[in-house]
């Protein structure tokens, strides 16, 4: 079968490769769709070594393992890319988000392939949505979860910092939750996602490349920002942040970005800001978002703007970095 594998800076090798057998608590998955995530990106410049890649996936069940009960061959199924051990204390105490052993899948998957390997565990099946969509449901679960971590109520003014697939759902969400205003932070030469964040529900967009946001937004009333930008941005959240506000965060350093970043502490002690770090592994929302996408409360079919086939995914890697007046997620199909 073909595979592809990965290392910097941005090289992609397609190899013939031997086609697994699933084990006992497995199943063997032909992968119909896979979607390049930023991390993916920041890999292909750091990878010292050829590695197989994609966690973003969905496909048809071909052959599932002796001791596999939740699916079974023919099943169309999308893939968690982490999952909680359902047996330690905190998964015992109704509190899975922090399970002690959790599995973090997504380094171990090759969702860039015609094949692929994946617990039988981590398979959710899905009907009556294309399996483009489905391979959104990763992504999705994690603008869920930075959602929920921020605890957005009614008539809340939020500001999301970044206007990537993440950002882009959490806007949809935020107005799903109730929020009264939605400001969301681009570059000005985002036009295909500028023009989603507005169909998505954004009452402002604020262009960070030519206008400060800080001052943009100075004696604004900001309830809850949602950051998914580099930590360095951290304390621009914190200036802009509203007394009693909420901060959530989801991201980490980057070869290009710090994960470093210097915060006032007092400032944020008088303003009695909160911030809360969103970390989607385990994965604990996929059926709710394969709902949600199946009923069309997110219709995630806009954020596919580029389509390739699994021959041309070095090309599609180099038009994430480039195409940057049109990207917003490239998808692997066959």
């Amino acid at each position: 079968m073909k595979q592809a594998f990965m290392k910097a800076p941005d090289l992609v090798e397609i190899r013939e490769t031997d086609l697994p057998v699933p084990g006992s608590d497995e199943v063997l998955i032909d992968v119909r769709a896979c979607g390049i995530c930023g991390s993916d990106l920041n890999a292909a410049a750091v990878q010292a070594e050829f590695a197989p890649f994609g966690h973003e996936f969905s496909g048809v069940v071909e052959a599932a393992g002796s001791a596999v009960r939740n699916v079974r061959a023919g099943d169309r199924v999308t893939v968690e890319s982490s999952s909680f051990c359902g047996t330690c204390d905190m998964c015992r105490d109704g509190r899975p988000e922090l399970c002690r052993n959790r599995y973090i899948f997504a380094p171990q998957y090759c969702g860039f392939a015609e094949k692929v390997i994946a617990k039988a565990g981590a398979a959710v099946p899905f009907e009556g949505i294309s399996f483009e969509e489905a391979a959104l449901t990763e992504p999705l679960g994690v603008a869920l979860d930075l959602t929920e971590t921020a605890d957005i109520r009614l008539n809340d003014r939020v500001v999301i910092f970044g206007a990537g697939p993440i950002g882009l759902m959490a806007v949809r969400l935020a107005r799903l939750k109730g929020a009264g205003r939605v400001t969301v932070l681009a570059r000005s030469h985002s036009r295909a996602r500028i023009a989603l964040a507005e169909r998505y529900g954004a009452d402002r967009i604020i262009l960070t490349d030519l206008e400060n946001p800080v001052e943009a937004l100075r004696g604004e009333r900001t309830d809850r920002i949602l950051v998914t930008t580099p930590p360095s941005t951290l304390p621009d959240a914190v200036s802009i942040a509203s007394f009693g506000a909420v901060i959530s965060h989801i991201g980490f350093g980057t070869p290009r970005f710090s994960g470093q970043c210097t915060l006032d502490i007092d400032r944020m002690h008088f303003k009695r800001l909160q911030l809360r770090l969103s970390f989607a592994a385990p994965a604990l929302y996929f059926p709710r978002c394969l709902d949600m996408i199946k009923s069309g409360l997110i219709d995630v079919r806009p954020l596919i703007t580029h389509r390739f086939p699994l021959e041309e995914l070095g090309a599609a890697l180099s038009a994430c970095r480039t195409d940057r007046e049109h990207m917003i997620k490239a998808m692997m199909v066959r």
